[in-house]
């Protein structure tokens, strides 16, 4: 896909979707799409703009500028009129709608109004609220949809208010369509209370009936009546219709019916649009994983609407009763009772079946002329039908940002903007059938954040606010991808079949049913050659450039001789010719050729004059006179090589006899007043550990303790190992208690490579013996193995494990030679939670979880280590009561009430297996980054802030596992076991869905990107919620 970025290349759906890091979109954008607008001052940002009557309107914090538009869209160069809004500078618009040529409805985030523009001249009406509740007073608007009906004029408003009891309460307001003076609404009909998580992202009118789309977390009314209680909540995707001329003070012609797109998962409908050329209505819907579109017919939902009027109006009070006696709703759709899947909410009690409005025998209403009833005891209108409408799935693709917003539906694809991170990104998104992931084929970043980043005054182009400009995209190839590396980022994807045309001199991207230009590609960018050197004595050739690799099965041809490719990678490629053949110098006509996607014969022009020959190369001389024997530039090379090299092995050896020294020095300046003996066997001993000085207890330089023979005697005797028998090699780490050492534990007949960890001379023996004797409790494969602990009087212990050949997982991880795959790190994941079930099923916790404390063996399988923090717990409290305080823990992996309140449990290990998680997705990056310190942490915490999806993590892997890891109530996280599980869910949802992006290497995550760049922002803690930035503690094990 295309971005206006210098970020890591976003794969195409059914691929990883980063989080991009980009510059400024300001400073790309007028490179490469027109600015068709630009304000006055650039102090003035654009935070919103909508058209319609052939009018622009550009909304700033405290002005909106009309613009007039011609019949193809283009904009004038002047604004016609400008609105002066009232009251505070706002910084968002929850409404922004033309309902003339110059009159104008919004919503900010306090304040609604109607406005009218006349030249320099404005007016604006504000319009008041009344909540359902009179004690609760106004504190802001969430969300709002403004429709000017076409009878009289009246305008209908859905809105969602937040009250100062911090609650959000929705209601339908009618009010008069008037620009000036404050308005009380005619008529409004409330939400029902057992409703919650309002949502409204749309509002139009059809056929003299008002339409609001949206969503709300309720329960799910039939159910409630069958099972005789209240049903668990869900997120309803729902559209509401109202009748444009009803009067009735509660406008009871209200219907809701709930929509099927996404599933039983949603988490809220964010985005929808009416086309009325099509009559369709498209929606977006967010479940834990993906968003969803779906689109669907008006004719079929109002005919919906209209049956679910009538099935009620056919329904007297008593045969309603019949659905709570028959509590079955396979029995309900075979006796055709329909009407127990609607329900009225005018009555407010829960839940209750509809029937005749006004319950009359003889007499039956109009669902648009209920005003004529007037009051009663049976207006049992504002009903909701609960038998979902099914939608046609036009588009799957994972949660590229937080929140949709905007939704431009075009013939073949859609646009659709969003906020993700405080930032606004634009994207474009193939239709696709429901079976298969769509592609997202191109996307831009505009600022400021905006509700109304996105808008289109011409079925060719979109118009993108930025900054102080709008900017036009024009929806062809050749203006959406600009460069073919545009296309090969999503845009060989678009549905508008673009290609590549490879004609030199006129290199672009065009629509592929164009024959225009010979030769073109489809799916792969052509190599870029940038140079090109011939060997002194004619017989190898030697190309540089980009993207060499997209071409397969090279071959050079020179006149009549081929030169067959010996080495090919990205930015290299070099042929040899045939034995006794020499390149002819003199040909004119020399190509690189081989199969270029759809391509199988693609011929690429070496161009003569940028061939060079060796010589010149290497004499800086491109003139084939004076030309030298490349044996100069060899010699010098090697010659730099070679004193690099000795250098790095004097200086080497410099420092390793420096540390020596220090050391000695050190030994017999406390030797002197040390009233302790060094043995003669003792000194023979050392000889055995080839070099490495082993510590004496009566060394001064370490703590020693008294009783390492006690602690010793309780480790049990099959772990014993005779300490002549151990022979120490080079170092391999430091471990929190002890250095590690390469060994061989000659054990009889069967000599083995072991890692040996000795303790420090400020360790305590007692805590380095009790890291042993944990360890003899744990079999398993994913636990690292203790082969014993040696020990001998007056030497320092030494507890010897299995030899883990690939060391520590997060220096793998952030080494960049490495190239695990996502397959790969999921692995990890999965075998990490083996090794702590299997740790929690001894009853003992870690509490030191992190990907430093994991090792990787030969066979790249990894077993959980470092048990220096283990500690068991109470059988029947399943805790651990830490006696005192830990002078160093590791805070960064640390669970909240171990912050708080150090208190340890099971649940605190699955909080620090979700950091773990994180850091195999941003492979090693340091959790939280590297500015804030512990009590900062502690507080960002308690604030429900957590860490932020990594830049490449599968959304579902981040929804299912981490943040369900970092639930704040220790007993609301999963267990190990349940993490396993899910990990194979989603293992095996990406190997149907995105098969080959569990196979291809996994960027390592950029630190500006998930550690120090942050903005904060406070979720709450049910929302499964993040943040937009890492915090930092320090590095490891911290002190509170």
């Amino acid at each position: 896909m295309s971005c206006l970025s210098l970020a890591p290349r976003r794969p195409q759906v059914g691929r990883l979707l980063p989080i991009f890091l980009v510059l400024i979109f300001a400073q790309l954008a007028e490179a490469v799409y027109p600015t068709v607008l630009k304000l006055g001052s650039q102090n003035e940002q654009i935070i919103g703009t909508t058209y319609g009557y052939s009018t622009l309107a550009v909304a700033t914090k405290d002005r909106i500028f009309l613009y007039k538009t011609d019949q193809d869209g283009r904009i004038s160069k002047d604004f016609s009129s400008v609105i002066k809004l009232p009251f505070l500078q706002r910084d968002a618009f929850h409404e922004l709608k033309l309902f003339s040529p110059t009159t104008l409805f919004y919503c900010d985030e306090q304040n609604c109004g109607m406005c009218t523009a006349s030249g320099p001249n404005s007016s604006c009406s504000k319009f008041e609220f009344i909540l359902k509740d009179e004690t609760i007073k106004f504190n802001g608007i969430l969300a709002a949809s403004a429709v000017q009906t076409s009878v009289e004029g009246k305008i209908m408003l859905r809105i969602v208010i937040m009250g100062d009891d911090n609650q959000p309460h929705g209601a339908i307001y009618r009010y008069k369509a008037q620009d000036e003076g404050i308005l009380q609404p005619l008529d409004v009909s409330h939400e029902s209370d057992f409703f919650d998580n309002h949502m409204s992202v749309l509002g139009f009118e059809r056929n003299n009936f008002t339409f609001f789309v949206g969503s709300t977390y309720q329960p799910n009314e039939p159910y409630s009546l069958v099972k005789r209680k209240v049903g668990s909540n869900s997120t309803l995707p729902k559209i509401t219709r109202v009748c444009s001329r009803d009067e009735t003070f509660e406008l009871y012609s209200r219907i809701s019916i709930t929509l099927d797109c996404g599933g039983d998962n949603v988490l809220a409908l964010q985005s929808a649009s009416y086309q009325e050329s099509t009559d369709t209505l498209h929606v977006v819907v967010k479940t834990p994983d993906h968003f969803e579109v779906c689109t669907y017919s008006m004719t079929t939902v109002n005919e919906k609407f209209e049956a679910t009027w009538n099935i009620c109006q056919d329904t007297d009070y008593h045969a309603a009763d019949d659905c709570k006696f028959e509590r079955n709703t396979t029995v309900w759709d075979a006796k055709n009772m329909l009407n127990c899947w609607i329900y009225t909410h005018a009555t407010n009690s829960h839940p209750t079946p509809c029937s005749k409005y006004g319950g009359s025998e003889s007499l039956r209403y109009d669902n648009c002329q209920l005003s004529a009833y007037g009051a009663g005891s049976y207006n049992f209108g504002w009903l909701e039908n609960y038998k979902k409408i099914p939608g046609t799935v036009e588009a799957i693709f994972p949660t590229v940002f937080d929140i949709a917003m905007n939704l431009i539906p075009t013939p073949e694809a859609y646009f659709l903007s969003g906020l993700d991170k405080q930032e606004n990104r634009v994207i474009r998104i193939s239709r696709s059938a429901a079976s298969r992931p769509a592609n997202i084929v191109w996307q831009v970043l505009t600022q400021p954040q905006s509700d109304f980043a996105i808008t289109q005054s011409s079925d060719k182009a979109v118009l993108l606010s930025n900054g102080s400009q709008i900017v036009l995209a024009k929806i062809t190839c050749h203006d959406l991808y600009p460069s073919c590396h545009n296309l090969a980022d999503g845009g060989f994807n678009d549905p508008m079949g673009c290609a590549w045309c490879a004609k030199s001199g006129d290199e672009r991207s065009i629509e592929q049913n164009k024959k225009d230009c010979f030769p073109s590609v489809k799916g792969k960018c052509p190599p870029n050659l940038k140079q090109t050197i011939i060997n002194h004595n004619s017989t190898q050739l030697n190309i540089w450039g980009q993207n060499l690799t997209n071409l397969q099965k090279p071959y050079i041809s020179l006149c009549n001789d081929i030169c067959r490719v010996t080495h090919h990678d990205f930015n290299h490629l070099e042929c040899k010719m045939e034995a006794d053949t020499k390149i002819d110098r003199g040909c004119q006509n020399i190509s690189l050729m081989g199969q270029l996607g759809d391509n199988m014969q693609f011929p690429i022009e070496i161009r003569l004059d940028s061939i060079k020959s060796e010589e010149s190369v290497a004499t800086g001389d491109d003139s084939e006179t004076g030309k030298k024997s490349n044996t100069k530039l060899y010699r010098v090379i090697g010659a730099t090589i070679a004193v690099l090299v000795v250098i790095l092995l004097i200086a080497g050896f410099l420092w390793f006899i420096r540390d020596k020294l220090k050391a000695v020095l050190q030994y017999r300046r406390t030797k002197q007043t040390s009233s302790y003996n060094t043995s003669t066997e003792g000194s023979a001993n050392l000889n055995r550990f080839n070099g490495f000085n082993m510590t004496r207890i009566d060394d001064p330089s370490r703590d020693h303790d008294l009783y390492e023979s006690t602690y010793y005697s309780m480790i049990p005797q099959e772990y014993q190992i005779p300490y002549d028998e151990l022979e120490l090699g080079r170092q391999l780490g430091k471990g929190y208690y002890g250095d590690v050492h390469l060994g061989t534990y000659n054990r009889r007949y069967d000599p083995i490579q072991v890692a040996c960890k000795m303790i420090r001379p400020e360790g305590r023996a007692r805590d380095f013996f009790n890291e042993a004797k944990i360890m003899t409790k744990f079999d398993s494969d994913r636990v690292l193995k203790l082969i014993g602990v040696a020990y001998k009087h007056s030497y320092s212990p030494i507890v010897v494990t299995e030899y883990m050949h690939n060391g520590d997982l997060v220096n793998y991880l952030r080494d960049e030679s490495n190239r695990p795959t996502l397959r790969l790190l999921l692995k990890f994941a999965t075998q990490i939670a083996e090794g702590m079930e299997h740790i929690q099923s001894r009853n003992y916790i870690h509490r030191d979880l992190a990907a430093r404390n994991c090792m990787l063996d030969k066979n790249l399988d990894v077993k959980v280590a470092d048990f220096g923090l283990c500690r068991p717990v109470d059988p029947e409290t399943m805790e651990y009561e830490a006696t005192g305080r830990d002078t160093s823990m590791p805070v960064r992996w640390m669970a909240i009430e171990s912050l708080t309140d150090e208190a340890y449990n099971k649940k605190s290990d699955v909080w620090a297996y979700g950091v773990l998680t994180w850091e195999l997705m941003t492979r090693g990056s340091l959790p939280y980054g590297s500015q804030k310190d512990v009590h900062e942490i502690k507080n960002l915490l308690k604030n429900r802030y957590r860490l932020p999806i990594p830049e490449y993590c599968p959304p579902s892997l981040y929804q299912r596992v981490m943040i369900a890891c970092w639930h704040a109530n220790p007993q609301d996280r999963p267990s190990f076991t349940q993490i396993q599980y899910v990990i194979k869910e989603i293992t095996d949802d990406l190997e149907r869905s995105q098969n080959s992006n569990l196979y291809t290497h996994y960027e390592r995550v950029s630190s500006t990107t998930n550690g120090n760049a942050m903005e904060r922002c406070t979720i709450p803690e049910t929302s499964a919620s993040n943040i937009n930035g890492g915090y930092s503690i320090a590095n490891g094990r911290e002190s509170f």
